[in-house]
């Protein structure tokens, strides 16, 4: 339990997005520095907020917090050890109104220091990478951004004009999403908005308002069933959503609060440096890549879990020597870091037993995420005369999800904002496999058209269409020569990777 006085807890964070993420991740450092200085950072409580949307459970994830007075339990898992703590850093839940009144009253609570936000890597109105003014939820806020706009972006812009006019103080706008220089995006959205309503506005915000990167890292999975029964077991108590997570977590930040900040660098799991550019594209690269990766071929094999994945004599194989033919080498240098060192950790999370990261949490927004974490290991790779054959399979295989069915025939369920464009175009592609390519221009942009990616793309498709993903992959792993030394790769006899080839090839020995 807290050990800190929570009556005494007042917050100045209001966070936008509460979910399993923001819970394991900002919530616990935040609580753990409650935890180690109390006296010194009690003003820092976090006010929870998610914007409205029909249909899902917010109202019902609020009231259960609320029940628990705003306490849950973090459960911290790995194959050999489990730790259960119980934090108390939330200190309220906003009511979850239609016109998100709450949300957008407390931006403009002078208590309020910092507004951070986990509202998804697609949720900031990106095309190719640039903020799309001419959203029409965009629009909508731009028009009505002294009413009620509807974004987060256009609550921030207003509660931030509010704050202008007033005399008061702004806000630090820290996005906590899995993006490439996540603060700096959030700024450029601000930005786009305000220049649009007000030029004054807009130079007031660039001038005053900090929106500093960070690097977030902490393997997550979504609540289940069989969580809070654990609790109940274990611990002999009732948590009705509970977190549980690897015991692994990270944040590197760029220390740019002027309103002020808890004392993070208390922890040894936080770094504050000047940039966090390679901390946070050795992540997404490694780690997010990784991920984006695995995925679909796991779905397509049925595979549940990653750590599943990760023990597949196939999938395994395949992902690491990806990693080191083709997505190491496009990171570059990160300081005090072995880029070998750091994948072999991050396969070791993905193994971890315990978490039962869902294959299809990883799958959900390749639409979104396959141009953040693959498509750009494929561009950089195509400058500098490397081979793509690895991404360009990474893919098919995701084009080939996209067609609906897993290889033993099962139903894919839509798994994506954008699914039914994204299904139509996959099956177009079972014939003519460029269409996914040259129809989804706003994933591939030049990529797709490049004809060493397009020609590599192809032969996979056909390879996966008529001999499934198993040969394909096992047909990449042979093919790279780094994957032979990796340490995954000599984990695994290449016996067990060719029985499985032939056993996908030839089910039952006919």
């Amino acid at each position: 339990m807290p050990k800190y006085d929570r009556s005494a807890l007042t917050s100045s964070i209001l966070h936008v997005g509460v979910g399993n993420f923001h819970r394991a991740h900002q919530a616990d450092h935040v609580d753990k520095v409650l935890q180690k200085d109390f006296d010194n950072n009690k003003q820092w409580g976090i006010i929870g907020g998610s914007l409205y949307a029909p249909n899902r459970p917010t109202a019902e994830k609020r009231k259960q917090l609320e029940d628990q007075d705003w306490m849950q339990t973090i459960v911290e898992q790995d194959g050999e050890s489990e730790k259960a703590i119980v934090i108390g850093s939330m200190t309220d839940f906003l009511p979850v109104d239609e016109d998100n009144g709450s949300i957008q009253k407390t931006m403009m609570d002078p208590s309020i220091k910092i507004v951070s936000l986990t509202v998804t890597e697609g949720g900031y109105f990106l095309t190719e990478g640039k903020f799309d003014v001419n959203d029409p939820q965009i629009q909508y806020d731009i028009k009505n951004i002294d009413g009620t706009p509807a974004t987060v972006y256009g609550m921030l812009v207003k509660a931030l004009k509010h704050r202008r006019d007033e005399g008061l103080e702004p806000l630090t706008v820290l996005s906590c999403d899995n993006l490439p220089h996540n603060g700096d995006v959030v700024r450029s959205v601000l930005l786009g908005i305000a220049s649009e309503v007000d030029a004054d506005l807009a130079k007031w915000i660039e001038d005053n308002v900090a929106c500093p990167n960070n690097m977030v890292d902490r393997i997550t999975p979504r609540t289940t069933d069989e969580n809070r029964e654990h609790i109940k077991q274990k611990y002999g108590y009732e948590d009705s959503w509970p977190i549980f997570c690897e015991p692994f977590t990270q944040w590197v930040l760029e220390d740019s609060f002027p309103q002020g900040r808890p004392q993070l660098e208390l922890l040894d799991s936080v770094t504050f440096v000047q940039d966090v550019s390679p901390y946070e594209f050795k992540k997404i690269r490694i780690l997010n890549g990784g991920h984006a990766s695995l995925c679909y071929p796991a779905a397509l094999l049925d595979v549940e879990y990653v750590h599943e994945a990760l023990e597949h004599p196939v999938i395994g194989p395949f992902l690491d020597a990806l990693e080191y033919s083709e997505i190491i080498p496009t990171v570059g240098p990160v300081p005090n870091v072995s880029l070998p060192e750091y994948w072999t950790l991050v396969a070791k999370r993905f193994a971890n037993p315990t978490i039962m990261d869902g294959i299809p949490r990883i799958c959900f927004g390749g639409a979104s995420n396959q141009p953040k974490f693959t498509v750009p290991v494929a561009e950089d790779n195509l400058k500098a005369g490397r081979g793509v054959d690895g991404i360009a399979l990474v893919s098919a295989m995701w084009c080939r999800y996209c067609q609906g069915k897993t290889e033993s025939g099962a139903d894919i369920a839509p798994n994506d904002p954008q699914w039914d464009r994204l299904q139509e175009t996959a099956l177009k592609a079972a014939d003519e496999p460029t269409a996914w390519l040259t129809e989804l221009t706003d994933v591939y942009g030049e990529v797709g058209k490049h004809p060493e990616f397009a020609s590599s793309f192809t032969k996979w498709m056909k390879i996966i269409q008529s001999q499934g993903v198993v040969s394909a992959m096992g047909e990449y792993t042979e093919s790279t020569k780094k994957a032979e030394a990796s340490p995954i790769r000599t984990a695994l006899e290449e016996s067990t990777m060719a029985a499985a080839i032939n056993e996908a090839k030839n089910p039952g020995g006919k």
